[in-house]
């Protein structure tokens, strides 16, 4: 596993994950932004964070681990599905390490060791079980 990883293409397709990463934050931020006078933040923010996954599922299946699974295998369904554990738990992790070191180290470094903690998790994951 850590041969696959440390290998040019490795390095090139989490580089992809990154910027889909990237990708992802901006829509969510700006369909946050679109709706929060119309609908409030709360609801705002779950349409945001849900149309951001959906990016990023499609994305990630379609550029990012396109090259090491295989195509046209009809195998959407279960990917979807092992899409959302994998981004549910990241997020729970995230949101622990957050919650957790926030208090004590302030809320930026805090939100930056949980994307830093959880981003490599989450490639390692979605490569070798999510789009495997």
């Amino acid at each position: 596993m850590i041969g696959q990883l440390a290998t040019r293409a490795g390095l090139a397709q989490f580089l992809r994950f990154g910027l889909v990463g990237v990708a992802n934050t901006a829509t969510s931020y700006l369909v946050i932004w679109l709706l929060h006078g119309a609908l409030g933040v709360p609801a705002a923010s779950a349409i945001g964070y849900a149309a951001g996954v959906v990016q990023s599922f499609l994305l990630n299946r379609f550029w990012t681990f396109s090259a090491t699974r295989p195509q046209g295998d009809g195998r959407l369904g279960g990917e979807a599905l092992r899409f959302l554990a994998v981004n549910l738990a990241c997020g729970g992790l995230f949101t622990l390490v957050n919650s957790l070191a926030a208090p004590h180290i302030g809320l930026l470094p805090a939100t930056l060791a949980g994307v830093a903690l959880v981003t490599p998790l989450g490639f390692i994951l979605n490569r070798f079980i999510v789009f495997r």
